[in-house]
């Protein structure tokens, strides 16, 4: 089993451990920070930014607060003078090394913001400069593919929603969230059958809105660099508004739908990809839609809108680490990548 699989596989227990040691922790900042703050801006590169993509839909949602994802290079290569007081800022990062994250989170300090950092790394330099630090407590990760350390990340802004609103039904149950990733662990034989028809692969499109509008993007990165398809990722509104254009007979086109408000538009786009002839996978709990594509991965009804992303990333993570296999590709290495990467 690669590196890869295996800290797949370790999920449920890095989602439980960082509800049960940063909790109480992340309370006590939500007090501090209640009622003080109109703005958060999140910054993050790589698969951390995916991360923040649900974090915007999770936090904006639970908390009312408009949430911006931040422009390193405003700071970094344009020296931007940013007016920050009233400001959470949230740098996320797996080492916690990111040299152009960490220059931000210094920068917005000495512009007046509160600066939070979410990393893997407790001893990184992230740590060390953020007014308070979230640890992901997710163990070394050892393949070049993140995953363990970016479903930890959006752990977190589960707590921190909690944290800066009191309970609201943004996060009511996200303590079922390891349970529901253990559930979505068991599809892994059937992931491992459906990737053999993708052996060949070379593009696709990757499809969710919403609050799994960050899964299409991560789904994509993880193809990309672990498989070599070129992945292109959008918001189901999005696509219809030109990219539908390059769907042709067997195109695939992967496809994210949980329950709620975002579920009409990617049925509606579904049948017109059936129309198309195009070759559609979902990760879905909706039975229609599945039965409308060519596969699917049927996951739980009783997962709720909110506490989707997780869960169904899980299968993608899988998908992606065994199609690498399938392609006889090392999902653990990668060519041209390294683990840590600095930009500025």
């Amino acid at each position: 089993m690669s590196l890869m699989l295996q800290e797949i596989h370790q999920q449920p227990d890095v989602l439980a451990r960082i509800a049960a040691r940063e909790r109480q922790s992340l309370r006590a900042v939500g007090e501090r920070l209640r009622g003080k703050i109109r703005l958060i801006v999140l910054v993050a590169r790589g698969s951390s930014d995916n991360a923040c993509l649900f974090g915007r839909y999770l936090l904006e949602l639970a908390t009312g607060i408009p949430v911006s994802l931040a422009a390193p290079s405003v700071y970094t290569l344009y020296k931007g003078q940013l007016r920050l007081d009233e400001t959470l800022v949230i740098g996320v990062s797996q080492s916690g090394e990111g040299v152009d994250i960490n220059q931000v989170l210094r920068e917005a300090k000495q512009r007046g913001a509160f600066t939070l950092g979410i990393t893997n790394e407790p001893e990184s330099s992230m740590v060390k400069l953020v007014d308070h630090p979230l640890l992901v407590h997710g163990g070394k990760e050892l393949s070049l593919a993140a995953t363990k350390t970016v479903t930890g990340q959006m752990m977190m802004f589960y707590l921190l929603a909690e944290a800066l609103a009191g309970p609201t039904p943004a996060t009511a149950g996200f303590e079922r969230i390891p349970e529901y990733c253990q559930q979505a662990l068991g599809h892994q034989d059937s992931v491992r059958e459906i990737v053999q028809r993708y052996t060949f692969m070379e593009n696709c499109v990757v499809i969710g809105r919403g609050l799994l509008y960050g899964n299409s993007y991560e789904f994509a990165l993880k193809l990309m660099e672990t498989c070599y398809v070129v992945a292109e990722r959008f918001s189901s509104a999005d696509f219809f508004h030109g990219p539908l254009a390059l769907v042709e007979r067997h195109f695939p086109a992967i496809l994210f739908a949980s329950p709620g408000p975002t579920m009409e538009g990617i049925s509606s786009l579904a049948a017109r990809l059936q129309e198309l002839h195009a070759d559609t996978l979902a990760i879905t709990s909706d039975v229609p839609l599945a039965q409308a594509c060519t596969r699917s991965i049927l996951m739980p009804t009783e997962i709720g809108e909110f506490l989707t992303p997780i869960p169904y990333l899980i299968p993608a993570q899988m998908f992606a680490a065994l199609l690498a296999e399938a392609k006889g590709l090392n999902p653990d290495q990668s060519r041209s990548l390294a683990k840590v990467t600095r930009t500025l």
